[in-house]
């Protein structure tokens, strides 16, 4: 699977919205996988944060499901015990 639960991606490509008053997610939009799935086929489940450029520090929220193509991992997700992990053998 390309991505994991709580990763962050950045959209490859303009998505249609779902539940937000937008049609169109644009490219570039930042996310949170919070589900994913094998079957039928590959995909997640990504909360998403549209800014608002007319309102300053104002986002719009959307949930959509996407495919391993319109999307990019740009942060993976490390568990807090995972980090402890890294710190360590950095000594």
């Amino acid at each position: 699977m390309k991505a994991r639960v709580w990763d962050r991606v950045r959209l490859l490509v303009d998505v249609p919205g779902e539940m937000s008053e937008r049609d169109v997610i644009p490219v570039g939009t930042l996310g949170v996988v919070v589900e994913a799935y094998e079957t039928p086929v590959e995909g997640y489940a990504v909360d998403t944060a549209i800014p608002i450029h007319e309102e300053p520090y104002g986002y719009e929220y959307d949930n959509v499901i996407l495919y391993p193509d319109q999307f990019i991992v740009v942060m993976r997700y490390v568990e807090d015990e995972s980090l402890a992990e890294l710190a360590a053998a950095k000594g």
